[in-house]
């Protein structure tokens, strides 16, 4: 079985969160280093809204709020919910050869999408994306873990060895899939949220670095 993440593997995602960070620094120019107290923000709040855009949304008002003296402009707040309304509405982008590995893919192995997040927006985007027909299942969990990973494997009776996750996260698609016994298939988008990235230095036994989601084509072919 081989599972994919979603976004920022099969689709767009980090850059409309990029680019909606850039608005809210722009209607804050006081704020001193606003990306880090932004990031820090967000990491207290997801323990209350997970992952998500929603989650996101509510950690800039209260950004907004908490350096503007609790004086907040309401024109500002007004903005930044429509900025909210505006990346929740936008369209699918898929990434480059997505769509023809799945469907190569698809007809050799099973495949499940595994993707983390508000429930809703997820769904709606995998729907939107045009890609069910290529899997098997899809799975959207609240944390990507090893107890997660572990949980999904017994479900559908798949033992570590032989499970692939594929995504652009080494955090939460590789590292965690690496650790219970399955190998971890990493590719690399620029756009990566900092709470993603991995501090220290790790063990890279079991971790295969592909530059496209097409070259796993080719690495599958040779592995077998």
């Amino acid at each position: 079985m081989i599972g994919f993440d979603a976004d920022d593997t099969l689709w767009e995602n980090e850059v409309f969160f990029h680019q909606a960070q850039m608005k809210f620094i722009e209607l804050h120019p006081h704020i001193k280093d606003p990306e880090e107290l932004i990031l820090q923000i967000e990491k207290e709040n997801i323990k209350f809204y997970g992952y998500g855009i929603k989650g996101f949304i509510l950690s800039l008002l209260e950004a907004s709020v908490r350096f503007s003296n609790n004086q907040p402009n309401f024109q500002n707040i007004d903005k930044i919910i429509n900025i909210g309304k505006d990346m929740l509405a936008q369209n699918i982008q898929l990434l480059p050869e997505v769509e023809e590995t799945l469907r190569h893919l698809s007809e050799h192995y099973m495949l499940i999408m595994i993707t983390k997040g508000d429930l809703l927006d997820q769904r709606r985007k995998v729907e939107r994306s045009g890609l069910l027909k290529y899997f098997s299942s899809t799975e959207i969990v609240s944390e990507k873990d090893e107890q997660t990973y572990l949980e999904i494997l017994e479900k559908y009776n798949i033992s570590p060895q032989d499970f692939l996750m594929v995504g652009n996260s080494l955090k939460s698609d590789v590292l965690p899939v690496r650790n219970i016994g399955g190998t971890g298939i990493y590719i690399p988008h620029k756009f990566t949220w900092k709470n993603e990235e991995v501090e220290s230095t790790f063990d890279l036994e079991r971790v295969v670095e592909l530059q496209t989601i097409s070259a796993l084509k080719v690495w599958l072919k040779n592995e077998i």
